[in-house]
């Protein structure tokens, strides 16, 4: 009796494993470039339109004049999504301002204020526990003196089971002071792909 408890046990044990091993995803770390493996856009094709645009812009000689060492303040807008798909362009947004912010050549404000930062500065006024010569008031933020605007667009062509999928990146970077276009620049992809034919 206490042997085929055993065996049971041991059977329900082994299964236990097997179940958890089965369920258990398969992970591996892979290349940031890498083959393409659809015609869709795909991170790498993101960054590397992110690092072609940064680079464009930083060494573009209409923005270096436009500039002229003063790091005049630089509103990036969200860009916009003009495709079929969903592309999250709040996040290619935030990485095209990080790459310009390290760069040095421009500042940078939050026109979002919230309301938690209108709260901190009312209590710095309100409250009577700072210098009221040192408080911060309202009305004192910088105002972006150039702003950098941009979409992404496609065209899609399908002929049998190949697809041909086109994308440009297009930018330009503004002098709200003239109201010139300082810079503009685009970044194309293509890519094609082939459906497997169908069969028994």
């Amino acid at each position: 009796m206490k042997q085929s408890v055993f065996a049971m046990a041991g059977v329900a044990a082994a299964a236990m494993m097997m179940s958890g091993c089965a369920s258990m995803p398969e992970v591996r770390e892979v290349a940031l470039d890498r083959a393409p493996i659809t015609s869709k856009l795909e991170p790498q094709d993101v960054r590397r339109t992110v690092e072609k645009m940064t680079e464009s812009l930083l060494s573009a000689p209409g923005v270096r004049e436009a500039v002229g060492g003063t790091r005049p303040v630089l509103d990036v807008e969200p860009l916009k999504n003009r495709t079929s798909q969903h592309v999250d362009m709040v996040s290619v947004t935030d990485s095209l301002r990080s790459q310009l912010l390290r760069s040095g050549m421009f500042r940078f404000v939050d026109k979002s204020t919230s309301g938690t930062d209108i709260e901190f500065m009312d209590a710095q006024a309100q409250l009577g526990l700072t210098d009221p010569k040192k408080a911060i008031k309202g009305g004192q933020q910088s105002a972006a003196q150039m702003y950098l605007t941009g979409a992404l667009s496609e065209i899609k062509n399908q002929v049998g089971r190949t697809v041909d999928q086109y994308y440009k990146f297009s930018m330009v970077l503004k002098d709200l002071r003239s109201g010139e276009i300082v810079w503009s620049d685009e970044k194309e992809i293509r890519k094609e792909s082939v459906a497997p034919r169908m069969g028994w």
